[in-house]
This record gives C-alpha cells, sequence and structure tokens, in this order.
C-alpha cells in the first residue's frame, strides 16, 4: 500500500504468488493501490483491484502451475460516479461484492461484470465486505475530508452487517509442501 499522504499513487505495487515450496514469484507489476485478488468459484479465474484505476481485473488463472494471463477488465467503475472499487468478496453463486470506496456502497456484481444489486450505507469511506453465513459485514474508514462530506463522519470507522441471503465462496487454502 501507498503512503496515505501520497495524494497522486505512483504505479510502484506488486502482486507476489507464494508458491507451496515457499518460492516468491512477481504476478502484476505496476500497480498503483492493489485493492483485492479472489478467484472464481471453478479457480480457473483471478479477479484483481488496482482501485486508482477504477478497473477490476480478470486473468485466466491455471491451478496447476498458478500461472496468469490474459488480463482483461471485468468491471469499471463510471467515471462520473463517486469512489474507487476497493476490497471485495465471492459469494457461492459466483457473484463479486465490492466496496466502493469514496462511493459509500457495495456493488453485487455478476460473473459477468454487470451490476445486479447494490447497498448504500451511511458513510463514503467503505473498504471491504466479507461474509459470515448469509451475512455481509462491510468495514469502513474514517472520511477523509470531514469538511466537505459531514454527513459521513458519523459512521466513518463503523461496521455494518447485511443480511444478504447467501454465504461466501469457500475460502482457497494454502498447502505448503
Amino acid at each position: 500500500m501507498n503512503d496515505p499522504k501520497v495524494q497522486d499513487p505512483t504505479d510502484e505495487g506488486v502482486l507476489f504468488r507464494l508458491d507451496p515450496d515457499l518460492t516468491l514469484h512477481r504476478m502484476i507489476e505496476r500497480a498503483s493501490i492493489p485493492n483485492g485478488v479472489g478467484w472464481t468459484l471453478d479457480n480457473k479465474k483471478m479477479y484483481f483491484i488496482d482501485s486508482p484505476t477504477r478497473n477490476i481485473f480478470v486473468f485466466d488463472f491455471d491451478l496447476a502451475s498458478g500461472a496468469i494471463s490474459n488480463r482483461q477488465v471485468f468491471f469499471h467503475l463510471a467515471d462520473d460516479e463517486l469512489g474507487v472499487p476497493d476490497g471485495f468478496a465471492m459469494d457461492s453463486a459466483g457473484n463479486l461484492w465490492t466496496a466502493v470506496c469514496g462511493g459509500g456502497k457495495v456493488l453485487k456484481l455478476s460473473p459477468e461484470g454487470k451490476i445486479i444489486g447494490e447497498i448504500t450505507l451511511p458513510t463514503r469511506m467503505i473498504s471491504c465486505p466479507g461474509f459470515a453465513g448469509e451475512d455481509l459485514f462491510i468495514t469502513s474508514a474514517a472520511e477523509e475530508d470531514p469538511e466537505k462530506y459531514p454527513e459521513s463522519v458519523q459512521y466513518g470507522g463503523s461496521l455494518f452487517r447485511v443480511h444478504v441471503g447467501v454465504s461466501g465462496k469457500p475460502q482457497n487454502r494454502f498447502r505448503r509442501t
């Protein structure tokens, strides 16, 4: 992550892969603020967020080797929308739930990258959703610009719980050889 005092983040971020033999491999370079990584239910695609680009990228993923290829934009948050994609969680139906930091919401995206749901929250700085049963727990950060957005201050830094009626995707587990 970049220093929060840096107003224009640079593209010096890197996503590493840790193999079962504990070797590290550079997978993605020149990322500004890498903010989420996850896989489809069948582990054939990998999602990756680089927040300042407003993109959620999708890659072909080879489970046997851990290699990624064929980078494409899965979802782009429209330039006229407030905020940027931040952390995300996958549900057991294959949908991706992404926080929109600065936008005060969580978007539910279909496996095709279409918005199929939205949760609006009482603060702008939404950071990451995560599943516990059929509830989505949503973290937030303190408001970065309280003079401009005083209505966002009261609930900044709060944890929210919303019943969404679907459970999260089982977590991938690291296996050391």
